[in-house]
């Protein structure tokens, strides 16, 4: 049963993903205000409160990296964006924990930051491949949707991941240190 311990976090990510695909599908009606729109950012999040919350398991970086790929299949069909955002997100995330105090708030504003900058990384890459064409003032406003958003899915998830990665770390046999 040590084996299935080792693989719970990145279960979750695979739940984490398909919920986030079914969010995007059914709530995106929900998630505007006027004609700007708000990404569901499930996955980003869950992936930055784990290395926001085990900050010393570089295995998370693989699990991002494997997670990424997936969720470019997934969302896109190809590889690039997640594959691309997460690991380098959750790398950040465990260097920046290092620094910040271990409470709400400050994971609640590192969150933020990176999903503004996964939703303006986002619309620069279609915008350079031509995928799409709303302007700088749209993405500004949707940014600020996605503020919002991405807060209220914070909240949503933040205990879940946070016992998650504290219980469950990734790869990682706990047996080892009970004594």
């Amino acid at each position: 049963m040590s084996i299935f311990r080792k693989w719970v976090l990145a279960i979750a990510m695979f739940v984490a993903l398909i919920v986030d695909g079914i969010c995007s599908f059914y709530l995106h009606q929900f998630m505007n205000y006027d004609s700007f729109g708000a990404a569901s950012v499930i996955l980003p999040i869950s992936m930055m409160l784990i290395g926001l919350f085990d900050d010393t398991n570089d295995n998370e970086i693989w699990l991002a990296i494997g997670t990424g790929i997936v969720a470019d299949i997934y969302f896109y069909g190809i590889i690039g964006i997640y594959t691309v955002f997460l690991p380098v997100s959750c790398w950040i995330c465990q260097k920046v924990a290092r620094f910040l105090p271990e409470v709400f708030w400050a994971r609640l504003i590192v969150t933020l930051l990176g999903t503004t900058v996964f939703v303006a990384y986002d619309w620069l890459v279609f915008k350079a491949v031509g995928l799409a064409d709303a302007s700088v003032y749209t993405l500004l406003m949707s940014l600020l949707v996605n503020l919002g958003w991405s807060a209220v899915v914070f909240v949503l998830v933040y205990w879940i991941w946070g016992n998650l990665a504290q219980d469950y770390p990734f790869l990682i046999d706990l047996n080892a240190y009970r004594v």
